[in-house]
């Protein structure tokens, strides 16, 4: 089976959270990712993905990647871009590569000699992405981003604090899952273009931008009205269960679905006010004393009962839900049936599972094809396909220009179970 980006080959410099995901995603759907590391594992792990130990020992390493799903289906050299014959390296596999990616800060690149004019020069036809916290061509290209700043600067915190102003965040990486999205797309629209002009171009992706995408629910009442409101005020989304579970509705945004909502937790005489209705807001965003009483006296229903109890008392389709702790999401039947969790054997750590591909294609869907690579576990291989004899390699390795992997790599595998 051919998969959809199979043919296709990438150089990813990228590190953390966002640029590995992008990457992950298209290696996933059949893209070669060559991951072009650091030599040392140093640096508390910031030297590859977020997902990779942090200590210097093959054994330890080979074991974390059975379980590293962002580096699964890839490849890896370890080049020092610091000295020139490591650069020369890059721009010899530029030549061939389809896709150049990272996510360094924007000053970086040249210094690497991995800037877009620099490997543009050398293959027209690449498609050269950089995916950082404020993009080019503003006065915060230069500073260092991450998920919570671009929570900060675009709007994402400010909508998710409280009705006082109190900060909050995701506490998850949820702007850098976003971005990383918006630069598959991105990429994956960029081929799509070179296979009608023959010719590359230049990607910026920003967390910033992105966030502002990603929290534009208020955007057009803001951009219309020069006004908006915190969103802190009590709701009817979530109620605390007699067991201390939750249950999660939405049965308050659709009127036939709210008023079987009533008779069902026995307060028909709420049927018809939905809580929502504009002519109850206030326009400083706090709750009318109306809707906090009725509010107060449903959260007080949903305690009579455990949420096992309550969940079959409602229709499958009535938006009444559990919400799930986290470990309950990944054992759910929905998991099960989907296959959200891939089970995999690892020839060191034996069964072991990881976070599937959201991806569903019938005739083409994504494969496991090699745990997350050790670090300069390929570096001999791409350098002999480069064209390099045994006795180069060995010298750029004692020279400190490559790094090449002696532990045991663990061999590719299918995937057991989906």
């Amino acid at each position: 089976m051919t998969l959809p980006l199979e043919g296709l080959r990438m150089l990813d410099i990228s590190r953390l959270v966002p640029g590995p995901m992008t990457t992950w995603m298209l290696a996933d759907l059949g893209m070669d990712v060559l991951k072009i590391e650091d030599m040392e594992v140093a640096r508390a792990g910031r030297a590859r993905d977020s997902f990779s130990p942090t200590v210097d020992d093959p054994d330890i390493e080979a074991r974390a990647m059975a379980w590293n799903h962002v580096g699964r289906n890839k490849r890896s050299i370890a080049i020092d871009l610091q000295k020139a014959e490591g650069r020369a390296i890059l721009h010899k596999l530029a030549e061939s590569a389809d896709v150049f990616f990272g996510s360094f800060r924007v000053p970086v690149y040249k210094r690497l000699g991995a800037d877009y004019e620099t490997l543009g020069a050398i293959n027209p036809r690449l498609i050269y992405a950089t995916l950082s916290g404020y993009g080019e061509d503003n006065s915060f290209a230069d500073l260092p981003g991450n998920e919570v700043n671009g929570q900060a600067m675009s709007g994402v915190m400010a909508m998710l604090s409280g009705k006082d102003g109190e900060p909050a965040d995701t506490l998850f990486t949820a702007l850098d899952s976003y971005t990383a999205t918006v630069a598959v797309i991105a990429i994956q629209s960029a081929l799509l273009a070179r296979e009608r002009t023959g010719s590359g171009q230049k990607i910026d992706i920003s967390l910033v931008e992105a966030g502002a995408n990603f929290a534009s629910v208020g955007a057009p009442g803001y951009l219309r009205h020069k006004t908006w409101r915190r969103r802190g005020a009590a709701s009817l989304r979530s109620f605390r269960c007699k067991d201390g579970k939750y249950l999660i509705s939405a049965a308050f945004a659709q009127t036939h679905f709210w008023d079987q909502f009533c008779d069902i937790i026995g307060r028909p005489q709420y049927k018809g006010m939905l809580p929502l209705r504009g002519e109850l807001r206030r326009e400083d965003g706090t709750t009318h004393p109306t809707v906090a009483a009725l509010i107060a006296d449903v959260r007080a229903v949903f305690l009579t009962r455990t949420r096992g109890e309550w969940l079959a008392l409602f229709p499958r389709d009535l938006t009444v839900l559990p919400m799930l702790e986290y470990d309950e999401s990944f054992e759910s039947d929905f998991a099960g049936e989907r296959g959200i969790v891939w089970e995999l054997d690892h020839p060191l750590e034996g069964r072991v599972r990881q976070i599937g591909s959201p991806f569903r294609l019938s005739d083409t869907p994504p494969v496991f094809r090699n745990f997350a690579p050790m670090l300069g576990e390929h570096t001999v291989e791409v350098l002999e396909n480069l064209g390099y004899a045994h006795p180069e390699i060995e010298q750029l390795e004692r020279d400190g220009v490559v790094r090449i992997s002696h532990g045991a790599a663990a061999a590719p595998t299918t995937r057991s179970d989906c």
